[in-house]
């Protein structure tokens, strides 16, 4: 189990990608977000980074990086410079992560990841961009911008950067078909990044519960049986990451401030990351995400008949 604390920071997004996987869609105002990075800053101050929790910490949204406002901006350098020096300079092992949408003007992140760079290095930063083939982009222009985005920053840092994309029916397709694949993405499509396969997620649609169907959003399970084999034979490497990746998704999290409503509260992290209804064979009930069977994908990748 990675020992790193996982902060869920605020639903404030650019995008609207069409499987947002946000239950709250109320966005946060310049002080509920300064607040929220004041109230951060309190509880990293309380953990055991030398010990415990040495591999870091993950701060997520939303998206982080399209901040408009100055004052926030400041707020959010203030907590930046605490886990540089707070974490980061004492800890060898740790490390930021984050995960970025890329749709917006850099000016930010950049302001962000010149911090890193030139106190801690880039290798202590374990950043990704998110990308999609049909779903994420209302534009042609926005897609673009993502693109250019991404390789700005691996030219500007000179970091080769992991791109995370969801496993979705329509990838599958343009696989079976030819005319898409993951060699192609990291050689032709945007050159030099590492790709990663996510699997598809329960979507939100301003309600509690998940409601909202995309057409060829989750997998057929036959499908996936296929595309995994192929994968294999295509880019190993990429194959390794999904099953990776996949399985350590399964394991909770460390999660700091996970009760926020008591106000000006600090606790310990707790384990947990909304994976807790648990299925008869034991895995998330999140691992259902067939379109057409109630089957576990995570016992799926885990039986030797699939995998060999």
């Amino acid at each position: 189990m990675s020992n790193m604390v996982q902060y869920g920071m605020w639903g404030n997004c650019s995008n609207h990608c069409d499987f947002c996987l946000k239950k709250d869609k109320r966005e946060l105002t310049p002080e509920q977000l300064i607040r929220e990075i004041a109230e951060t800053r309190k509880n990293i101050s309380i953990i055991d980074w030398e010990g415990k929790f040495h591999d870091g910490i993950s701060l997520l949204g939303g998206e982080l990086f399209h901040i408009k406002d100055p004052k926030v901006q400041d707020a959010f350098m203030e907590l930046i410079d605490d886990i540089i020096e707070k974490i980061l300079k004492k800890v060898p092992t740790a490390v930021f992560s984050c995960v970025t949408n890329g749709i917006y003007h850099p000016a930010f992140l950049y302001r962000v990841m010149d911090r890193f760079r030139d106190t801690v290095g880039m290798r202590r930063v374990d950043i990704a961009f998110s990308y999609d083939l049909q779903y994420r982009f209302h534009s042609v222009e926005a897609r673009n911008l993502v693109v250019q985005n991404i390789l700005d920053f691996m030219k500007r840092y000179d970091h080769t950067l992991v791109v995370q994309m969801i496993l979705t029916q329509h990838v599958i397709n343009l696989c079976k078909a030819g005319t898409w694949s993951p060699n192609y993405f990291e050689t032709e499509e945007i050159p030099g990044t590492i790709l990663s396969f996510l699997y598809p997620h329960p979507i939100f649609d301003g309600c509690d519960k998940p409601t909202k169907k995309l057409p060829d959003f989750q997998f057929k399970r036959k499908d996936l049986f296929w595309f995994i084999r192929w994968l294999k034979d295509h880019n190993e490497r990429c194959y390794y990451s999904f099953l990776s990746s996949t399985q350590h998704s399964g394991i909770y999290k460390y999660t700091g401030r996970f009760d926020k409503d008591l106000d000006g509260f600090v606790e310990q992290p707790k384990l947990t990351d909304g994976k807790e209804e648990i299925a008869p064979c034991g895995h998330s009930k999140l691992y259902r995400c067939y379109s057409d069977c109630d089957k576990c994908l995570q016992c799926d990748l885990e039986s030797l008949e699939v995998l060999e």
